[in-house]
C-alpha cells in the first residue's frame, strides 16, 4: 500500500508544481512526447532485462490500458475542467468494486463503505458546489479514463516482471500508438518554451517514470481495487500542495471531502 500511496503524493506535487504549464500544451503534443520521452529513458532497463514472453500478452493490455488512461484523462479535461477530469477518472475504484460483486466476490461491508465515502469525499474535494462541468463528449472521455485506469490496475496485478521494465514496454505501447500525432504536430513541439520543456521533464521523471513505477509496485500484490482507491489520495495531495505553492487555501468542504478520502482507504486496509 505504501509505494501506492506515495505514488499518490506524487502526482499529486506534479499536479501543483507543473498544472499551469500542462495547461499551456495541448494533448495532443503533451500525451506523445510523455509516452516517448518515458520509453527511451527506460528503454536501457528494457534490453538489459527482457520481460518474459509468458507474460508478453499481459504487458501489451497494460501498455494499451495506460495509454487509453493518459489519452482520454488529458481530452477530458480538454474538454472539460481539470477538477472533473480528475473525478470521473477516480471512478476507477468504484468500476472495480462492481465488477467484483457482479462476479460474485464477497466484499465486507466496511470495504463498501469506504468506497463509497472516498468517491463522495473526492467530489467534495476536487468538484465542489460548482458540480460537475462539460458536455456529454467530456463526459464520456472521463468514464473511458476510469475504466482504462482500472484495467491498468488488473492487469498489472500480479506481475513478476519488474515495473521499470513493466512501464517501459507500457510507454513503447503508447509511444507507437501515439507518434502519428506527434509527427503531425512536430511544428508545436519545436515552438514549446523552456519552461514548458520544463515541465514536460518534470511530468516524463517524478510525473510518470518514478510514481507510475511504484503503483505497479504496489498493485504486484495489493489488489487492483484497492490500489486504485489508495491512489484517490493524489488529489488530496494536490489539494494541500497546492496550499503552500500555489496560494489555494482549502475550502471548508474540501477539507471533509478529504478526511473522507482517508477514511475510506482506511476502511480499505487489508
Amino acid at each position: 500500500m505504501i509505494p501506492v500511496a506515495l505514488a499518490a503524493l506524487l502526482w499529486g506535487l506534479g499536479g501543483a508544481l507543473a498544472g499551469r504549464f500542462m495547461r499551456e500544451i495541448p494533448p495532443e503534443v503533451l500525451i506523445p512526447l510523455r509516452f516517448l520521452l518515458g520509453f527511451l529513458l527506460l528503454l536501457p532497463l528494457v534490453l538489459a532485462r527482457p520481460p518474459h514472453p509468458a507474460e508478453g500478452r499481459r504487458l501489451l493490455g497494460v501498455g494499451l490500458a495506460l495509454s487509453g488512461a493518459q489519452a482520454f484523462y488529458y481530452l477530458a479535461i480538454h474538454a472539460t475542467t481539470v477538477a472533473t477530469g480528475i473525478f470521473l477518472q477516480y471512478l476507477a475504484p468504484a468500476l472495480l468494486t462492481l465488477h467484483a460483486l457482479l462476479r460474485g466476490e464477497k466484499l465486507p461491508g466496511r470495504a463498501l463503505l469506504g468506497v463509497g465515502l472516498a468517491l463522495l469525499g473526492a467530489y467534495l474535494l476536487v468538484v465542489g458546489p460548482g458540480g460537475l462541468q462539460g458536455g456529454p463528449l467530456g463526459l464520456a472521455f472521463g468514464l473511458l479514463s476510469a475504466l482504462s485506469f482500472a484495467l491498468y490496475a488488473a492487469f498489472a496485478h500480479g506481475l513478476k516482471t519488474p515495473p521499470l521494465v513493466t512501464l517501459g514496454v507500457a510507454t513503447g505501447v503508447g509511444a507507437l500508438l501515439s507518434l502519428p500525432f506527434l509527427l503531425l504536430h512536430l511544428g508545436e513541439v519545436r515552438a514549446l518554451a523552456p519552461a514548458q520543456w520544463g515541465a514536460v521533464a518534470y511530468l516524463v521523471t517524478l510525473g510518470t517514470v518514478v510514481p507510475f513505477s511504484l503503483f505497479l509496485l504496489g498493485v504486484r500484490t495489493l489488489p487492483a481495487r484497492t490500489a486504485t482507491l489508495v491512489a484517490m489520495l493524489e488529489p488530496l495531495s494536490g489539494a494541500l500542495f497546492a496550499w503552500p505553492l500555489a496560494g489555494e487555501p482549502l475550502r471548508p468542504e474540501a477539507f471533509l471531502g478529504g478526511l473522507m478520502i482517508l477514511l475510506g482507504v482506511a476502511l480499505n486496509r487489508r
